[in-house]
């Protein structure tokens, strides 16, 4: 739950499980086509469905997809991308971030290989430098409510992971790659400054233990902070080791809330592992409010959506636009 996103195809949520690295799908003069092949209505009705020549999809954008194969899709000699639907939302804007459903098929065995609607969760894929070019031929020119296919190949999605890929593709496999695209995600407030500050420990919820060992926050008499406030830490107990960098890897003990909750998201004082991990790995306000404290260090966090899980929240155990709070064991650098 801690590690820190990506926002691309590469590593979004869910996509994450199927395409471990997602290679320079397409080249910068491969055209978006939406003529012969694009849906035959003009209506911006998301409900109307499009088709390609060799596979036809119906169901609402936004709620379903289905596919309806009538031919094998040969493999093309470059990505071509075209409009199925077009929706009736503004345009997709360079910056936003776009809540899109993905489904993904193959074409050289007509079957489908991945779906968010199955998932039942969108992908939130920005318009940025950040994106490989397949969704930035998909996002040029769309507005919101579109439903957008992209025919490719197997080597242009997995480059040189190809081979042993978790859809089973083959590089004579092509692939159908359909993006619903929702509407642009909320942005959480943007902190008044990227630098922890030493907090009160009267701001801060207490820490409720048993047998010495975390078991929840108190947020007794504590107000909730404004969204765009930095990140406040609390040396609750002071170690002696080395002061921690950015770049390390560590192992601590942890538990996390959020205002006001009954019980943690996460913890793992109660038995379970470490967690062991690249503190640059880890959400933001972690490596933010971690680094200079010392290893054998016990540290309460206050971190802003800004700098945790923003306005999409971690669902379902972590709100949109949620302050969340760490208390943190650091037992050793690796």
């Amino acid at each position: 739950m801690l590690r820190r996103t990506r926002r691309s195809i590469a590593a979004v949520s869910a996509a994450a499980l199927l395409f471990p690295v997602l290679a320079a799908c397409g080249d910068d003069d491969k055209a978006k086509d939406d003529s012969s092949s694009s849906s035959s209505s003009d209506s911006g009705d998301s409900g109307d469905a499009g088709s390609l020549e060799e596979v036809s999809f119906s169901g609402e954008v936004g709620t379903e997809i289905k596919a309806e194969w009538k031919d094998a899709v040969a493999l093309p000699d470059e990505t071509k991308v075209t409009t199925l639907v077009e929706g009736d939302g503004e345009d997709v804007a360079d910056g936003d971030t776009v809540m899109t459903y993905l489904w993904v098929g193959n074409g050289t065995s007509k079957e489908e290989l991945y779906s968010d609607y199955t998932n039942g969760q969108a992908e939130a894929i920005p318009n940025t430098d950040e994106v490989e070019d397949l969704f930035k031929q998909i996002f040029d020119g769309a507005t919101y409510g579109s439903r957008v296919a992209a025919v490719t190949t197997a080597k242009e999605v997995f480059g040189e992971n190809l081979e042993g890929n978790s859809l089973g593709v083959t590089e004579k496999d092509s692939l159908v790659i359909v993006a619903d695209l929702i509407e642009k995600q909320e942005v959480a407030p943007e902190p008044s400054s990227d630098k922890p500050e030493d907090a009160d420990p009267s701001t801060q919820p207490k820490v409720v233990e048993t047998d010495g060992k975390p078991t929840a926050l108190d947020f007794e008499g504590i107000e909730e902070p404004a969204l765009d406030t930095p990140v406040q830490r609390v040396i609750l107990k002071e170690g002696d080791g080395a002061a921690l960098k950015a770049t390390d890897t560590i192992s601590v003990n942890y538990l996390g809330a959020t205002y006001d909750a009954d019980a943690p998201f996460d913890e793992s004082f109660s038995g379970g592992q470490p967690l062991e991990s690249s503190l640059s790995g880890l959400i933001q306000g972690w490596t933010i409010g971690l680094t200079g404290v010392k290893v054998g260090s016990r540290v309460l966090l206050q971190i802003p959506p800004g700098y945790g899980y923003g306005a999409q929240g971690s669902p379902p155990s972590i709100p949109a636009n949620a302050t969340l709070w760490f208390v943190i064991d650091i037992l050793e650098v690796k």
